[in-house]
């Protein structure tokens, strides 16, 4: 598990979640770029299929970065942790982590007392560290609360992409989107 900060992912947050795009970031933990490029179903270096996804090296694993088209298979996180964050200003946004191919806790970032999932409350230690609020209540700058589901993310599977990673090219792949 990490002690990340909003702070330390104030270079991501400017570079990708002030758009007016959707993104879904994926955190992966103990898997390499390519195996989880694999796992989903993705063609490394192939690009022609209907759904591009950038996997990075990083501390502890691999991030996935895609502009969401579905919701990650499961398999994805078989024998390993993996937290998804999807988010954007034209669609709900989401966090769901999940372990061994079943989802703990799902929740929208704005309304983290909300969850569901096998056991919604596996990361409520992070959440309340974070400052997130639990007893009802909801976040009123949904910026705040995005920023805080992607450092849930980091902290949840102790994958940690830094400005270095960063500037590694990526593993570029794609798939199909099922209908």
């Amino acid at each position: 598990m990490s002690d990340a900060m909003v702070v330390d992912y104030a270079w991501f947050i400017e570079e990708y979640m002030n758009g007016d795009y959707f993104l879904g970031m994926t955190f992966v933990r103990g898997v390499s770029p390519a195996e989880a490029l694999h796992r989903i179903g993705a063609t490394p270096g192939d690009v022609s299929r209907d759904w591009a996804i950038e996997a990075y090296a990083a501390d502890g694993g691999a991030v996935l970065l895609d502009l969401h088209c579905y919701e990650m298979p499961e398999a994805l996180s078989r024998g390993t942790e993996t937290a998804r964050l999807v988010t954007g200003t034209t669609m709900d946004e989401e966090f769901v982590y999940s372990i061994n191919g079943v989802v703990a806790t799902r929740f929208e970032p704005s309304f983290p007392d909300d969850r569901e999932g096998s056991d919604p409350d596996y990361l409520l230690t992070h959440m309340r560290d974070l400052g997130m609020p639990l007893d009802g209540e909801e976040f009123t700058d949904t910026r705040t609360a995005r920023d805080l589901a992607l450092v849930l993310a980091v902290r949840a599977t102790g994958v940690n992409l830094t400005p270095a990673h960063h500037a590694v090219p990526s593993i570029t792949g794609s798939t199909d989107c099922p209908s």
